[in-house]
Order: structure tokens, then sequence, then C-alpha cells
């Protein structure tokens, strides 16, 4: 695994790459462009595990989102026009013409709407886990899903995050717990302001620009399986895959499967070797 910084308006932003190699060295090859967009307030982090798996087949480039990972902050909220144009931001700068747009939860609106900003641009795009909420649900989840929470002299601020994040994956061992902790720690005591351009954007108006998504991939076991049948009714797709047993983290706790999903979709069937 490589990190690079890339020199963006606002700040730093932070990308992980497959192996040694640089990424114009990488991109050389021929091997198409795989821009990867995570889940909030998570890191690029959750796609370490397969990207040497990836790079069999494509170039991934997962980016850290800015306010998030290792990525700087910008100044103030921004739209989900903002953090789409990152995706186009970092294919830019490192010379990927025509990538692959890849997305996990609010990740996969960021990628939805960067192919809506650029129409045509993108060669594909696969969303994993899209979340689809009704105009009751966003306006719900502004007025108290995530509030900030505040440093305290006895680390009792700690603890909270930790059960937050209990709450949200019960499942999880205390290994598991204590990574998703570290994201959430270098996203601030404001971890939300993805979110909030989540929830005060209309997807459908990503959705009318966008084209045709490549593949709308699932997990049964997804914190958010629920809205994969809305994501499948509302956006225009090629094929859509519920993966028995898979999480959220289906790229982190199954990267053999993940790169071969992937991979189905992204090399042309001719060149699909072993």
């Amino acid at each position: 695994m490589r990190g690079a910084y890339l020199d963006a308006p606002w700040g730093a932003v932070h990308v992980l790459t497959a192996g040694e190699a640089p990424l114009e060295t990488q991109l050389a090859t021929g091997l198409p462009p795989l821009v990867m967009l995570h889940q909030s307030p998570l890191s690029a982090r959750r796609y370490r595990k397969a990207l040497d798996g990836l790079a069999r087949f494509c170039v991934p480039i997962a980016v850290d989102t800015p306010g998030y990972g290792e990525s700087a902050r910008p100044p103030e909220d921004w739209t989900v026009d903002d953090y789409a144009d990152v995706a186009w931001f970092v294919a830019d700068a490192v010379g990927a013409r025509e990538p692959w747009l890849f997305g996990r939860a609010t990740g996969a609106v960021f990628a939805l709407h960067a192919a809506a900003r650029r129409p045509g641009a993108a060669k594909g795009v696969v969303l994993h886990g899209v979340p689809v909420y009704t105009d009751a649900e966003r306006a719900d989840r502004l007025a108290s899903f995530a509030p900030p929470w505040r440093a305290t002299s006895d680390g009792a601020h700690l603890k909270w995050i930790w059960n937050r994040v209990v709450g949200e994956y019960p499942w999880a061992d205390p290994d598991f717990t204590t990574e998703l902790v570290r994201d959430y720690l270098h996203a601030g005591a404001d971890f939300a302001p993805s979110y909030r351009a989540i929830w005060r954007h209309d997807l459908r108006e990503s959705v009318r620009a966008a084209g045709e998504v490549a593949l709308l991939l699932a997990g049964s076991d997804d914190r958010i399986a629920h809205m994969h049948p809305r994501a499948v009714e509302l956006i225009r797709h090629r094929s859509a895959v519920v993966v028995p047993g898979a999480t959220d983290f289906f790229a982190e706790q199954d990267p053999e499967a993940f790169c071969r999903v992937l991979r189905e979709v992204i090399e042309p069937r001719g060149a699909m070797s072993a």
C-alpha cells in the first residue's frame, strides 16, 4: 500500500494505492483507473485490504474524503457538488482518464453525483449501499442523528464514540471497533459535514443526469440493506447484486470476494484470466 497527498485549493487530499509504484507508473500499464470513495465518517483505510487484489485488473485510487482520514477539512460545510468534484479533482490530478467510480454509502452518493456532474466522463459507476432516504428521513437525520462530541478531561468522549460505534455495529470485535473509533477521531468533534451534505441533497437530481450505473451492490447484513430495494427502483442500473452475509465492510472482511465482484464488472470479458 502506498499513500500520497495531492495539493488541492482547500488543502491536502490523501489517497491510498496498491504496491509501491507511483500512480503515474501504474496508470501507464493501461489498466483502468478506479477512484474509490468511502463511507462517512470513516476513511480510505477501509479499502486497504482489497487494494492488491484490485490492482490485478485496475488501478485503485482510494480517496480520503476531505475532512476524513488524512485529508484536510474544508473551511466550511460543503454541498454534494463539492464532495462529488473531489473524485474528478483526484482523477485529473493523477491523469486518470475515463475512470471507474466506486462509492460506499455517503461515498456512493458522491460517486453517483460525480457521474452526473460530468456526464459520460466516467467509464462506469459501481455503488455499494446507496443511502436512499425519504424526505422525512432526511429531515429527521438533520435534526438529531450526528451531534458533535466534546472532548472532556476524563476522556468520557472516547467512551461516547466507542458506544456509538458499538451501537451501529454490535457484531464488531474490540479490534475492529478500535479501527472505526480511530476514523471517528480523525474526523474531529464535528464528524458530520458529509452527512449533512447528503441529507440536504435530493438524490433524484443525481439520478437524472448520471446515466446508467454498472452495478448496485449490497450485502444482506449491511446496516442499510433495507435501502437497497429503494436504490434498485430509483437508479438506472445494468446489474444489482446482494451478497449473502456481507456487511458494510465487504471490502475489508472478504477482500477476495469483493475483488471478484468488481472484476466481473470492470474487466472486459475477453481479458479476464485466473
